[in-house]
């Protein structure tokens, strides 16, 4: 198993009950401190032999239990006598000696009551579970038994060395007043009151001397020479035998330890070996009438490097008290008579080992009891309060109390051993879920591991616990920063001084910045950017950041400071002056947020010189495969133009604050510069800055040829004439030809192209484009003794030039290359043209018929009339036959809408019209005829454009129709009026 020791944790003495009197609770506190100390001197002084590194590893694990020596009234007794029992209730403790006597005492060892009735050593002592009665037993061969609450004490001979002893759990409310007891007269006797006094019963006897009993509940367990054995006593029969483990010493050498865990498992240490033995029932129908109805079953066993002197029950875990043997020797070997082994020998410190279910070690304290070189494994006794997890080991002279650690007892073992921010930490976990500790303080605890970081020179992880130990307390924050100032490490702390809750003085943030002024530039740039500014005053900054920048005028972080400073300070016509030294991009951020362009118009090349310097900076990054928008390393594929950069674009947005006018006489000495801005001007807008057309003609031809064209094309302010002389200069014949287009020489312009370009597709583009016949001949007239033009023209013929009249002029004789493929290419395309003609043709002519026949269809068909209908205009009849002869002609369309010819013409016109109409030759047809309606309507549409007003105005969406259907609808509420078709206006009918 493993093994680690632990040095020994001593507590501060509990305090006596209220009821005690003040000074003797002064007197008990005094005492007990002492017992502490002495204790932790002793241990101190033990452990003087070993070497200093076994010390740091014994103290790297911190102990499970917490320590103190009883004192008091134990003290006393122990510098006169020798502890030899003891037995602990949740009442009292229950100490005998040597000498025969039995002390009560109090948890703080104080001294209650003593009886002195033995003669010799006290074996054992045991107490009922109601704590009313005490029983001892000792080697004079005599049991007592007192009662605490009276002056009854019964006696018990039994002539022979009684060794245990164990009261009835109910002895107090039982009038059968049983025990047991065993010893060297190898019986266990049950003695019970009954009718005619005690008597003694023998449960068991002859297999050696009784060294323990333990009695729980119903079950007595007892241990002998050969083993441990059980009997019940609801069925007064023996259940079980456990032997002792093979090959262990002598029993009366290291005798057994037992402890019940429960009402049902009992914990068995012998010699060097451990059992743990559980009680179970038997299941019903394996139960016979005469046999025990229980069982044992051994459920863990494992042996230790150490001679078991005692065993308890801790939580989940088994507490073991360890006496030390040295490797040679023997005493574990089997049975020995060799008085050499037998003989004793110096012994060391007594162990407590934790072990855990799985057998394994988990915990070993070494404890410093008096005198221990002395004593061997019999002379301890482990004694234990199982309600309240309290543990005492008692020596022949001292007497240990333990108890598990608490949170105070961890922060403490912390505390003494270094680890603060761990017992920090601690003592927050405390406060958050326990309530706080009760000895501890979290700021001063705190402030002790602020003092000991700073004291070991570990500023860095001072500075981090600073915020969470000084909190919101800001003389204490005032307080370690001027600290930190004085150690000269300020640098650590300044990222952790509040800036609010609390908000310390202006002039401790000041002075935090003028030690930075002085020492560490980069950190009073951060510090700077990171503060609020109302935290300091700005103008008491900047004069210190300016003075020190007289000694060194090119320190780019004081320049970026006072920029920062005087931009804080809403001065943003000085900050903008550094912004531009210094070349950061928000320098146009500060010129367009604070409307600063009077202060820079007359900064034109100062701001080019910016681009330039960021232009060159990107595409550095992106030769080096860095940056953003890079696409393969190298490439300036996603780079910025020149126009493109933030200083030209707030030149040609801002035309109105800074115009063309006030930048070009500043750029005329930097053509680049200048070329860059008219660029971007002339891309933002062709019409500003048009006085400068001419001369940005010069800068394309200079800086950027490719773009010379495009431009001539765009500006209609360019000087025809000097463009031409510009590129007439620089022998741009592109350019050129382009110009003498516009300028209207075409000739020149075609020759341009056919002498200087040989461009024969770009000649006969430049003739379509002038759709000028001279040209065209001009080019014929030119290409007739060149073959290469004439293949050519005879691969671009159709529209423009018939295809016989170029291949007429072709010389007889001239070779001219691919002559049958173009030939052959202008016969398909002639054939084709052909034939998409006749298609046409053939369509248009169906087409026309079909129109024409449908045109005849409907004017032939007839309209059904009805004599309700009414004039869409004056809502009057149209027809009356009650009076032929006066009523007037009727005009009715397709859509079935009818006028009175009246209505619908004016009155002359119509007068005119039926005059016309109806003066026939004396042998004519009569006028109602149906030819003579017929003329007269074919006279209306011939003399005038007839067609329905409604549908008309409902065509175009017009309120006047809306305004005559409701007419309509109140002249025709007889619901006989019939509703308008949709037919078409192009035709009518005459009624007269």
């Amino acid at each position: 198993m493993a093994e680690s020791n632990n040095h020994v944790s001593h507590d501060k003495p509990n305090t006596k009950e209220e009821k005690e009197e003040d000074n003797e609770k002064t007197s008990l506190e005094s005492e007990s401190q002492e017992e502490e100390e002495e204790l932790e001197s002793e241990y101190d002084s033990d452990d003087g032999g070993e070497s200093e590194d076994s010390d740091e590893e014994d103290m790297e694990e911190e102990p499970k239990l917490r320590y103190r020596r009883v004192g008091a009234g134990v003290r006393d007794l122990l510098e006169k006598d020798a502890a030899s029992a003891l037995r602990v209730s949740d009442k009292f403790v229950a100490l005998g000696t040597h000498w025969g006597a039995v002390h009560v005492l109090d948890f703080e060892g104080n001294v209650i009551k003593t009886f002195q009735k033995h003669s010799a050593t006290v074996n054992d002592i045991s107490i009922d579970d109601a704590g009313e009665f005490v029983a001892s037993a000792s080697d004079d061969g005599k049991v007592y038994i007192y009662s605490l609450y009276t002056n009854e004490i019964q006696y018990f001979n039994y002539r022979r060395p009684v060794k245990a002893l164990a009261l009835d759990p109910e002895f107090a409310r039982k009038s059968t007043r049983q025990f047991v007891s065993g010893g060297m007269a190898e019986q266990l006797i049950m003695n019970e009151k009954g009718w005619l006094g005690h008597k003694d019963v023998i449960l068991h006897a002859n297999e050696g001397p009784i060294y323990s009993i333990q009695w729980r509940g119903n079950f007595i367990a007892w241990a002998n020479d050969e083993g441990v054995k059980m009997y019940d006593t609801t069925t007064n029969l023996r259940i079980t035998y456990i032997d002792r483990p093979e090959g262990s010493p002598r029993a009366d050498l290291y005798k057994c330890r037992m402890s019940w865990k429960n009402d049902s498992t009992l914990l068995i240490a012998w010699a060097d070996t451990v059992k743990v033995a559980v009680v179970k029932e038997k299941p019903k129908h394996l139960q016979q009438q005469g046999q025990p109805i229980h069982y044992v079953e051994i459920i863990s066993m494992f042996q230790t490097d150490y001679i078991v002197s005692g065993i308890a029950p801790f939580n989940d875990t088994l507490l073991l008290l360890g006496y030390i043997i040295d490797d040679d020797e023997h005493a574990l070997d089997a049975d020995t008579q060799d008085p050499k082994l037998q003989r004793k020998k110096r012994a060391v410190r007594p162990e407590l080992h934790i072990i855990n279910d799985d057998n394994e070690e988990i915990s070993a304290d070494v404890l410093a009891l008096h005198g221990f070189e002395h004593y061997q494994a019999n002379d301890y006794v482990l004694e234990f309060l199982d309600e309240e997890d309290m543990f005492y080991v008692l020596g022949p002279k001292d007497l240990v109390a333990a108890r598990p650690r608490d949170q105070d007892d961890h922060i403490e073992w912390l505390m003494d051993h270094e680890r603060y921010g761990d017992a920090l930490q601690a003592a927050r976990d405390a406060e958050l879920y326990h309530g706080g500790s009760r000895r501890f303080d979290v700021g001063e605890i705190g402030q002790t591991y602020l003092n000991w970081l700073v004291e070991h020179k570990d500023y860095e992880d001072a500075a981090k616990n600073c915020s969470g130990v000084l909190g919101n307390d800001r003389t204490m924050w005032e307080d370690w920063v001027f600290r930190f100032v004085e150690l000269g490490e300020l640098k650590a702390i300044a990222p952790y001084i509040p800036v609010k809750d609390p908000q310390l003085s202006s002039t401790l943030y000041e002075i935090v910045l003028a030690w930075f002024l002085k020492s560490d530039h980069q950190a009073l740039r951060s510090t700077i950017h990171k503060w609020p500014r109302s935290l300091y005053s700005l103008s008491n900054v900047i004069v210190a950041v300016e003075d020190y920048l007289l000694k060194d005028k090119d320190n780019e972080i004081l320049l970026e400071c006072l920029a920062d400073l005087y931009t804080y300070n809403n001065q943003p016509d000085k900050a903008i002056e550094y912004n531009l030294r210094l070349r950061r991009p928000n320098a146009f951020e500060l010129i367009q947020e604070y409307n600063m362009f009077d202060a820079v118009k007359d900064k034109a090349i100062l701001l080019m010189e910016f681009d330039q310097h960021l232009f060159e900076s990107e595409r550095e990054e992106a030769e080096n495969g860095v940056g953003n928008g890079v696409g393969n390393k190298g490439s300036p594929k996603y780079l910025k133009k020149p126009t493109q950069m933030p200083a030209v674009q707030m030149l040609v947005k801002n035309t109105e604050a800074i115009p063309p006018n006030k930048v070009v006489p500043q750029l005329r000495s930097h053509r680049q510069f200048l070329h860059v801005y008219l660029d971007a001007l002339f891309d933002r807008d062709r019409h500003i800055g048009y006085e400068f057309h001419d001369l940005q003609v010069e800068l394309y031809a200079d800086f950027d040829y490719p773009k010379l064209l495009d431009f001539l094309r765009a500006s209609h302010y360019v000087s025809l004439e000097k463009a031409y002389s510009v590129c007439e200069r620089k022998d741009f014949v592109p350019e050129m030809v382009f110009i003498l287009g516009r300028m209207g020489d075409n000739k020149k312009a075609l020759m341009l192209i056919i002498e200087r370009l040989g461009d024969v597709q770009r000649a006969i583009d430049f003739a379509k484009e002038q759709k000028d016949d001279d040209l065209w001949e001009d080019l014929l007239t030119y290409s007739m003794d060149k073959p290469k033009f004439i293949r050519g023209l005879l691969e671009n013929v159709g529209t423009d030039i018939e295809p016989l009249r170029l291949i007429k002029r072709i010389p007889d004789g001239l070779e001219i290359p691919g002559l049958k493929e173009a030939l052959l290419k202008i016969l398909q395309d002639y054939n084709l043209q052909m034939s998409l003609h006749e298609g046409c043709e053939k369509i248009l002519v169906s087409d026309s018929v079909f129109l024409a026949d449908r045109m005849y269809r409907t004017q032939k068909r007839g309209i059904n009339c009805s004599q309700d209908m009414l004039c869409s205009i004056c809502d009057e009849l149209v027809f009356d036959n009650t009076n032929l002869d006066d009523f007037p002609n009727s005009i009715l369309f397709f859509c079935r809408h009818a006028y009175h010819e009246r209505c619908l013409l004016d009155k002359d016109e119509a007068d005119n019209a039926s005059a016309a109409t109806t003066t026939t030759p004396k042998n004519a047809i009569h006028p109602g005829t149906l030819s003579t309606k017929i003329n007269h309507s074919a006279l209306l549409k011939t003399t005038r454009d007839i067609g329905c007003p409604l549908c008309r105005e409902q065509a175009a969406g017009g309120n006047a129709f809306v305004n005559r259907m409701k007419s309509q609808r109140r002249g025709g509420s007889n619901g006989k009026t019939i509703s308008p078709g949709t037919g078409s206006i192009r035709s009518l009918g005459v009624v007269h």
